[in-house]
């Protein structure tokens, strides 16, 4: 069974660093990207600290706004069909 505790760090160290950069590009403020998704005034900063994480509509959203997608793929499996640790 997979340690879905473990993956906090991972979300917030590999892919909110890239939301942080594509929205400063855009010259978008955090309340702005508030304002914008329609979430309660300092919400994007506590997702970009790590305080909070944001639900996986909001994450879509989030991602959508700020001109990108999100991929999903599927994780190879071993040969007991089970994921590769």
């Amino acid at each position: 069974m997979a340690n879905y505790e473990a993956l906090g760090p991972l979300f917030h160290n590999a892919l909110i660093p890239q939301f942080v950069d594509a929205r400063k590009k855009l010259k978008i403020s955090q309340l702005e990207m508030d304002e914008i998704l329609g979430v309660a005034k300092g919400l994007v900063s506590k997702w970009e600290c790590g305080i909070r994480k944001p639900s996986g509509w909001l994450f879509c959203c989030w991602a959508d706004a700020l001109g990108m997608t999100i991929t999903l793929t599927p994780k190879v499996l071993n040969n007991d069909n089970q994921p590769r640790s």
